[in-house]
């Protein structure tokens, strides 16, 4: 094959795979290492700087609509492959230059003696994202790429952790033998041929201003299956239909692991096609696509979206409830440290019409309740005690505690300084809402999916929200405290105990398709009662017992050690008779934990025994000391509205906290006072 013009010809054979240290080859292995890059000194530096640069898998996945793929290195979605990551190791024969990729499909990898990575097992083409891959192949869809700083394939040194390449076209998708399964491989060729690709090397020359777009490396017939086959390999032609019987053989023998590329095959580029065009750009432009006069828009799904900046190119996460900065540094005085971004941008948050989010805000509180099935629950309705605003519906749990759900009417709502003052009222103060990373994730860096600022006591739930005390709180945070102190006072004396106050309040603020999954309040240093008002959009409230209360293990399979054999908990009858058993002295501590390990059947989440829709207006508070011990709760707001604000009070045990934070949750009692009216 003719070389491009303008293009040097690799001198000799293009050697491929990783580009680490050399490893030692075991007696036996099939796999050699790759040679060190730049003959074992630091990575050249690259050419210039990438269009949009991220320091956290999450940050980038936020910004890119092209790449959601918060752990996979391939995002694909209705069946199209839109993004890829090429990070850490491609597997052995992977290859990068200035505008050729190579790399592995898929996962279902580990690593060999060597430290490459193998199949462990044949892949079959049968999985989504091969099959996306090939179906973007095949409309000649533009992918985009993005190049971690642990891929050492490139050997030079990237600036970020994840860098933005440009947008690629697949040219050919086939199999190798690894470590002796079957492999798939991708070549990937860069869009645009007339731009020199950030990541060359420094001092590299410019692309040719005249490229050949006709010469393409051989291909063959195999005289076996009769398919064609590209000569992808320096050492010869290899049949690479993988149901051949002469398939990864090479003149006969099966093909050697220390293969390099043919030249023919690397310098082939493919003619420019003008109807293949990418669906998203390279870097968008989200805050141009936001229409600030419109409500519904800055509260939309797209609006909680991240942003790249317009200045430094970084993406970044929205964090806080009014728009986006670059740097956290900027969070409380507005100034930046020494090269640091400065960017901010803020939306004009055009308050949202309670209408426009509550469907049915005519219906009697009866309408609005759904209660739970009462094989789970004890469920009494009491109509009377708070009328005429409240109807009050109690979810008893045996022997752990209850939950007590006040639905309010349009009459409680209604009401100067209630709900729907609440809720107009807080889209206009700024009370301090932004997204914290969650403490416990698959991914370091991911954010709540709702908005939260902490007020009173310090609470550390899921995340860790920074206290402010009640003293800077403004009127409406008082206002909803008065509300859940009395509907503390309520549920607690109907249940025949004295309720502590609340002295901490959280408030979490939810856009569109934001939720809270499954989690408890269970902190030591939590009392045994938990008040929330909702506000805004309906939500569904669903509680279930943990896993491992409900198994009598873990995932894992592993046994608790104390079995509280709790009502409705699988093979509840068969593991209380074994319990007994043990109590009683009949069965060894050993009997007793082979028989329970013989009733752990099949993994499968807990059932839901407790689901409510919680309205605009409506409290619920849970209360009993090992409510949150024995379960959980998630809080799913209705997907297609766009705005729900919840507020919850807790009492904070004050020997948990330092004498400096305590002082934060003194306040007026008498400003509080609220009567259920």
């Amino acid at each position: 094959m003719a070389r491009k013009s303008g293009q040097a010809a690799p001198a000799g054979p293009v050697l491929s795979g990783r580009i680490t240290r050399v490893r030692p080859v075991r007696k036996g292995s099939s796999i050699q290492a790759a040679p060190i890059a730049n003959g074992g000194n630091d990575p050249a530096p690259v050419h210039g700087q990438p269009p949009a640069w991220a320091e956290s898998r999450p940050d980038l996945c936020d910004a890119l609509p092209w790449f959601r793929s918060l752990q996979g290195g391939i995002y694909y979605k209705d069946e199209l492959c839109w993004g890829c990551l090429v990070d850490a190791d491609s597997g052995v024969r992977s290859y990068i230059d200035e505008e050729i990729l190579i790399t592995r499909i898929g996962g279902g990898c580990e690593r060999d003696a060597e430290g490459n990575l193998v199949p462990l097992k044949d892949q079959d083409g049968n999985g989504c994202a091969f099959r996306a891959l090939q179906n973007s192949q095949r409309i000649g869809l533009p992918v985009g790429i993005v190049i971690g700083d642990r891929n050492t394939v490139l050997g030079r040194k990237l600036p970020h952790r994840y860098n933005v390449m440009a947008f690629f076209q697949i040219t050919d998708i086939w199999y190798e033998k690894v470590g002796g399964k079957k492999g798939a491989k991708i070549r990937y060729e860069k869009v645009d041929l007339a731009e020199k690709s950030w990541w060359a090397a420094q001092g590299s020359p410019a692309p040719a201003l005249v490229r050949d777009f006709t010469s393409r490396p051989e291909s063959i017939q195999c005289a076996e299956c009769f398919q064609d086959s590209v000569r992808i390999y320096n050492e010869g032609w290899i049949c690479l239909n993988s149901d051949c019987c002469q398939f990864w053989m090479l003149n006969g023998s099966p093909a050697p692991a220390n293969l390099t590329y043919n030249p023919d095959f690397l310098n082939a580029r493919t003619p420019p096609d003008p109807t293949a065009q990418p669906e998203h750009s390279l870097v968008p432009d989200l805050i141009s696509t936001i229409p600030e006069d419109d409500a519904d828009a800055t509260y939309s799904r797209m609006a909680w979206k991240g942003i790249v900046c317009p200045q430094c190119k970084k993406c970044i996460s929205r964090k806080f409830w009014k728009g986006w900065k670059c740097s956290d540094a900027i969070d409380e005085h507005h100034t930046a440290p020494s090269g640091a971004c400065s960017f901010e941008r803020s939306l004009r948050m055009a308050p949202i019409s309670l209408r426009s989010v509550v469907d049915d805000f005519e219906l009697g509180p009866i309408q609005r309740a759904i209660l739970a099935d009462s094989k789970y629950a004890l469920v009494n309705v009491d109509r009377s005690s708070l009328a005429p605003y409240y109807t009050r519906v109690t979810y008893t749990l045996n022997g752990v505690g209850a939950i007590t759900h006040f639905v309010a009417n349009k009459g409680a709502t209604a009401r100067p300084g209630g709900p729907n003052d609440l809720f107009r009222q807080l889209q206009v103060v700024d009370v301090g809402l932004r997204r914290y990373p969650l403490q416990q994730s698959v991914v370091a860096g991911t954010l709540t999916s709702h908005f939260a600022v902490n007020y009173g006591m310090p609470y550390k739930y899921v995340v860790s929200v920074a206290s402010k005390g009640f003293g800077e709180a403004p009127p409406e945070i008082i206002n909803a405290l008065g509300r859940l102190t009395w509907a503390t006072e309520q549920a607690v004396s109907a249940a025949g105990g004295s309720a502590l106050h609340p002295n901490e309040l959280l408030m979490l603020g939810y856009f569109e398709d934001m939720a809270i999954g499954f989690h408890d309040d269970g902190e030591s240093s939590l009392g045994p009662t938990i008040a929330t008002l909702s506000l805004g959009a309906k939500a569904t409230m669903s509680l279930r017992m943990k896993y491992k209360y409900y198994h009598g293990c873990s995932k894992l399979k592993n046994l608790i050690l104390e079995d509280p054999v709790l009502d409705h908990c699988c093979q509840q009858e068969k593991r209380a008779i074994l319990k007994d058993q043990f109590l009683r002295g009949e069965i060894t501590k050993e009997s007793y934990a082979e028989q329970r390990r013989a009733l752990i059947g099949v993994k499968r989440e807990p059932p839901t025994f407790i689901k409510m829709s919680i309205h605009h207006g409506d409290f619920v508070v849970m209360h009993g000391e090992n409510l949150q011990k024995y379960y959980e709760h998630a809080v799913q707001p209705d997907k297609e509205k766009k705005l729900r604000f919840a507020l919850t009070a807790r009492y904070v045990k004050p020997d948990h906290i330092s004498e400096q934070e305590r002082r934060k949750g003194d306040f007026d009692a008498t400003s509080v006072k609220y009567n259920g009216d």
